[in-house]
């Protein structure tokens, strides 16, 4: 095994053991074997490429290209092309999962349960520090620099713990650090640039002594971090898993987690039924059940609202009455005996609306507004409780007559400001001729389900922003998530308080009287308000997939006032695919995904992608120009320093030309070398001879040359040498120039002397009480 091998291999072992102080985070640790699965792509990436020569700012790149794919693998799998090849909707899946994780992350306290966003954000750092871990240790030849990642893996980790960790985590980290130190040796500690500590000539600590050095310094950078980093980012301590703020007796938490809408497709779409719950009820015809409700829309997706639940909602203290419910006579009460699987993955607790009673051990509380049931601490999977349930008598002529709901639902009649006015339009247009808000939503409900051609169809791309409202609208095929939230957006615009559910249908019944619930009964559903009466599910979603609907949203023939009934177009008519749809005729909002404004949107997100991996690329050439300006200004027009800098410009064409550069050769010798290597034609030979004297005459000479044009001379001398070579060199010279290079060398110089000096600190001191101690004796 060579040695870059073996350093390879021990970075990754080291980056493992630094992770694995994230453990005490989380309730769950399955996500360990994602995460080492993460490093050793990482680590064998790099190991690949660089045994062909491929240059590290390449290897970063293809390290960084492996571990994102291996993060689709884990959270996008269903939406990528063989589960592997990223698409449209895998990035908008990335995206949204990402923005989960972090809203977890800045509402949750430790230890958090491991929700997709979570595990996208552990696996993810995982791999991050064990490509920080190579780039240092093997990369850069720097590994005294791999104790910053992992040190500060473990400062995070302490911070966010309540009680702080034991001792023994630290054990971890430091062991790994050390390991790669003790696999680096010796002579890897010198070839850094000098001694891992101070040489023995300045503080009289032996040489041998480097590793015991080496060793406090991995503590030095820990404890540092441990107490920098909540210093400079208080956020940590109390956001960042923290306590959480809310209001209440005991404190409480406010809450925005999991998205569950984001998972319909590819739930609905397993080539099996997984079966995620079962339970036992005495309603004769069970409800829907529901997870959460999504009660916010800003354009780009359905989400839950910030909701604070503190202490005093525990779920074990009794449920508040439904919202909007006036209270019944004699409520009837079904019971509902819930049972989780290990494949159930949320923080949200499955219910059927409105529960009043839930027995279920351990933290949950409610959400006064939405009757939603999450718990602080721990994870859905593996639960059993048991739900009481009222049921509750909806009848339309109630709905009929309800009172316009008051300015307290202003916010749940909100839309963005960029919804496409063709949409609103639409929705006026189709409810122009109805009396009431009942008649408005059976309206928009029968549009949706036979009136309007729509086809349910789950190939389509999912989403729920209003540009996907609008390809909707138009191509007419979608599933649930696009039937559910468009018929909100539109009860909206009309003036009717709406958000949307997502949850289960009922499930399969069994032979025993039971009911299972599997992930192709995954479904998003409206739920309008109506005063009286609170949140009535409608559903638009049509009958292929829903059957029948509820008999509550379906108008009398006649109302009480002998006002014309709403139409009721017979399930399974009306269609028409081909008919237009009134109000979005604009050709200009797209017709689906060849121009529509779907396409739109994605040749915007792949122009910014594009746009911003161009400005990655060059930061490098950024710094490496600005490095050269610097050094001609520092020359301020003085010969010796103008031509030293015109030199130093000469060199780094050469090493990005792919030229070894002597540092020990005269500037006479390197000239006629450089000359040969890049076959100058006479012109440019001219160039560099003119060069190379000035360059003695600046070293050697008490006359030094004029001057004047070399900079320019010295600009046109380094393109005519790149492109004497082939396109590939000036592509790496161009994404990783030598200056670049020397300039992170520098850094990392400075740093190591930074440590040195605090290193020889301790020693320095000792030695100075020894002299005072010495002389007072």
């Amino acid at each position: 095994m060579t040695g870059r091998t073996r350093l390879a291999v021990v970075g990754a072992l080291a980056s493992a053991l630094g992770v694995l102080t994230l453990a005490p985070v989380t309730q769950e640790h399955d996500w360990l074997v994602p995460a080492a699965i993460a490093i050793v792509i990482v680590a064998a990436v790099g190991l690949g490429l660089r045994r062909v020569g491929v240059p590290l700012p390449l290897v970063i790149v293809a390290q960084l290209t492996a571990l994102v794919l291996w993060l689709g693998v884990l959270v996008a799998a269903d939406v990528a092309w063989f589960g592997v090849v990223p698409t449209v909707s895998w990035a908008r899946r990335m995206g949204i999962v990402f923005t989960d994780g972090i809203s977890a992350v800045l509402q949750y306290a430790a230890p958090i349960a491991v929700t997709r966003g979570i595990l996208l954000l552990l696996v993810g750092g995982a791999g991050l520090v064990a490509l920080l871990v190579d780039v240092f240790a093997v990369g850069l030849r720097r590994a005294p620099l791999t104790g910053i990642p992992l040190g500060a893996v473990y400062a995070v980790s302490a911070s966010v713990v309540p009680d702080g960790l034991a001792w023994y985590w630290f054990v971890f980290p430091a062991a790994g650090f050390l390991a790669v130190l003790v696999a680096e040796g010796r002579t890897r500690v010198v070839r850094w640039g000098r001694s891992a500590g101070p040489s023995a000539t300045h503080t009289g600590i032996p040489e041998t002594d480097s590793l015991a050095r080496n060793g406090r310094r991995v503590g030095a950078v820990a404890v540092a971090a441990a107490v920098a980093i909540p210093a400079l980012l208080p956020g940590l301590t109390e956001g960042v898993f923290g306590r959480g703020g809310g209001s209440g007796e005991g404190g409480g938490r406010t809450i925005h987690t999991d998205n569950p809408i984001v998972d319909l497709q590819g739930d609905l779409t397993r080539p099996e039924n997984v079966p995620v719950l079962r339970y036992e009820t005495t309603a004769q015809v069970p409800e829907y059940i529901r997870r959460v409700t999504l009660d916010v829309f800003d354009g780009e997706e359905w989400q839950t609202s910030d909701r604070s639940v503190p202490d005093s909602q525990r779920v074990s203290e009794g449920m508040p009455p439904p919202p909007g419910l006036d209270p019944p006579d004699d409520g009837t009460l079904q019971e509902y005996r819930f049972s989780t699987g290990d494949n159930y993955e949320s923080s949200w607790l499955p219910l059927p609306y409105p529960a009043q009673e839930i027995d279920i051990d351990g933290d949950w509380r409610y959400d006064f507004a939405s009757l939603d049931v999450v718990s602080p601490e721990r994870n859905a999977r593996d639960v059993d409780y048991v739900v009481q349930s009222l049921e509750i008598d909806y009848q339309a002529a109630e709905l009929i007559a309800a009172a316009p709901a008051s300015e307290d639902f202003a916010e749940l009649r909100a839309l963005p400001d960029d919804l496409p006015a063709e949409v609103a339009a639409l929705a006026r247009d189709l409810t122009a001729d109805a009396t009431s808000a009942f008649e408005r939503a059976a309206i928009l409900q029968a549009f949706f389900r036979a009136d309007g051609g729509f086809v349910y169809d789950l190939q389509t791309e999912p989403g729920n922003s209003t540009s996907a409202l609008v390809n909707f609208l138009q191509n007419r095929r979608g599933f649930c998530e696009q039937f559910a939230a468009s018929m909100a957006v539109m009860a909206r615009a009309v003036g009717i308080p709406a958000r949307v559910a997502v949850g289960f249908t009922p499930g399969t019944p069994q032979e025993d009287g039971s009911w299972v619930v599997g992930t192709h009964d995954a479904h998003a559903w409206p739920e309008l308000y109506f005063d009286g009466t609170g949140w009535v599910r409608f559903e638009p979603t049509p009958a292929t997939r829903t059957g029948s609907v509820p008999s509550w949203t379906v108008r009398p023939a006649v109302g009480e006032d002998g006002s014309p009934a709403v139409p009721n177009v017979p399930e399974g008519q009306g269609n028409n695919a081909d008919a237009p749809v009134p109000g979005l005729e604009d050709p200009d909002l797209g017709a689906g995904t060849d121009g529509g404004a779907s396409g739109v949107s994605t040749a915007i997100a792949i122009a910014l992608a594009v746009a911003g991996g161009s400005l990655v690329l060059a930061v490098p050439t950024v710094i490496a120009r600005i490095r050269r300006a610097w050094r001609w200004r520092r020359a301020g027009g003085d010969p010796v320093d103008e031509a030293e800098a015109a030199w130093s410009d000469l060199r780094d064409t050469s090493r990005d030309a792919g030229f070894e550069w002597d540092p020990a050769a005269t500037p006479r010798q390197t000239g006629q070398d450089l000359a040969a290597r890049a076959k100058l034609d006479p012109d440019s030979g001219d160039l560099l001879a003119h060069l190379v004297t000035t360059t003695e005459r600046a070293r050697y000479s008490t006359t030094p040359n004029d001057t004047e044009g070399l900079q320019a001379d010295s600009a046109m001398l380094r393109r005519t040498v790149l492109r004497s070579r082939p396109l590939l060199q000036r592509f790496g010279a161009a994404i990783w120039p030598s200056a670049t290079r020397d300039a992170m060398i520098s850094t990392a110089n400075r740093v190591a002397d930074g440590l040195d000096w605090t290193d020889a600190a301790g020693a320095r001191v000792r030695e100075r009480a020894e002299e005072l101690v010495g002389r007072r004796r």
